[in-house]
């Protein structure tokens, strides 16, 4: 419980506050730190928004314009002002739009991942991807600003090709914390080398980066949004041999012990028609670490899909064929799970479609331009009100905040080489 030495009200005992408010939707508790000091400092004690997310995922309440668990849509064009959508969950309805309070050098942007209420968003154009950092507090419309490491901020001059951003809640620091991954790209330029990568790891609670010195990675990242299961981070990556033959597996990073490790795909029939193809795209299902492939998609997707889960982490003999559907509507990836266990496809006329499993049937839900990595879950929560003033709130002094960190990343690099 949270330690308060006032009392909240003179009425009413702080522990039956704690319990009563804690169960309240997070944008009524949001309204209420405004009723006075006392009761401002009981809401944004690191206590109390701990218990408060908790509840609030426990409840799991779908149902209403406060519900807690919803999809958030990156809009991907270029625009001066980007924007997002909010949709329910369960019945994908609008809830409302926003307009992001940050500002993109490539002028778009994509979401990374999402975590207990905070979105990890960075410039979508892969010359910018990684330089600039946010996590983003939708509902309190707070966030923080990430600067790039020197190495990063320099990759537009060639050194890195390819990034990399996995994002998560370490509960054991009680931190928030990302990872890059930036990859060289040949001198050849027939693609990039795992060699020489370079892996690096930022605590939102020491606000600095550090670099895994002598991390092994057993092959390159193939997609951008990273799974998180059972504490580890998953990517579907490639690894190429001495004899010209690709493998596809997927590469999974521990959180805690910061190794990276290969775990084998299925042999599955659909898997010969995906050599020159798309890779199988990974998946959240009911906790399991999962994979959604349609065979010989091509570009205008297929009507016959499958999901493969694996029952037992990082066993490769629990892989098991968990639906093989056919349906009136061409997929060609997966968006998500909804808390329903309806899943989200999108199609190659831009439409997204939910496909019941227990019912068999499919329904068309609206047009959204874009790309798998335009979506990610959201959770509302109070993260981030118990920070201090350090963080930027709407955009203040975010350009020249952004430009004079970039500056001296790039000024300290040249000065070091």
């Amino acid at each position: 419980m949270a330690q308060i030495t006032k009392k909240t009200d003179k009425h009413f005992p702080e522990d039956i506050l704690f319990e009563v408010v804690s169960r309240l939707p997070p944008k009524s508790v949001g309204r209420f730190t405004t009723v006075s000091k006392s009761w401002y400092a009981f809401i944004r004690s690191p206590t109390f928004v701990a218990t408060h997310l908790n509840r609030s995922i426990a409840r799991n309440i779908v149902d209403d314009i406060d519900s807690s668990t919803y999809l958030l849509y990156v809009t991907p064009t270029r625009r001066e002002h980007n924007t997002c959508t909010l949709l329910c969950d369960k019945s994908f309805d609008e809830v409302y739009d926003l307009e992001l309070p940050m500002d993109f050098e490539s002028k778009t942007c994509r979401p990374v991942g999402s975590c207990n209420g905070l979105v990890c968003l960075t410039d979508r154009d892969y010359a910018f991807c990684g330089r600039v950092i946010y996590v983003w507090n939708p509902l309190l419309r707070k966030f923080k600003c990430i600067i790039g490491t020197s190495c990063c901020c320099n990759r537009l001059y060639n050194k890195f090709t390819e990034v990399h951003i996995g994002f998560w809640y370490d509960g054991a620091n009680s931190d928030y914390k990302l990872i890059r991954i930036m990859y060289f790209g040949k001198e050849d330029f027939s693609g990039y080398d795992r060699e020489q990568s370079h892996v690096e790891v930022y605590s939102l609670n020491k606000g600095s980066w550090r670099k895994i010195d002598d991390a092994k990675l057993p092959g390159i990242c193939s997609t951008e949004q990273a799974i998180f299961v059972d504490g580890t981070l998953n990517w579907m990556a490639v690894y190429s041999a001495e004899n010209d033959i690709t493998y596809d597996f997927i590469m999974s990073f521990d959180t805690q012990t910061e190794l990276f490790r290969k775990i084998v795909l299925p042999d599955f029939q659909e898997y010969q028609y995906l050599q020159t193809r798309e890779l199988p795209f990974l998946v959240v299902y009911k906790g399991w670490l999962a994979f959604f492939v349609a065979p010989d998609c091509g570009d205008e997707g297929s009507d016959v899909w499958s999901i493969w889960v694996m029952k037992k982490f990082g066993v490769v003999e629990s892989w098991v064929k968990e639906y093989n559907e056919e349906t009136q509507h061409k997929a060609l990836w997966p968006i998500g799970f909804t808390k329903n266990n309806e899943i989200l496809i999108d199609t190659s006329d831009e439409e997204i479609f939910a496909f019941n499993f227990e019912t068999k049937q499919s329904r068309i839900l609206k047009h959204y331009y874009g790309y798998r990595d335009c979506w990610v879950n959201y959770t509302k929560s109070l993260v981030f009100l118990e920070e201090k003033n350090e963080l930027l709130e709407n955009g203040s002094s975010l350009e020249g905040h952004r430009n004079k960190n970039l500056c001296a990343s790039i000024k300290d690099e040249n000065t070091n080489s």
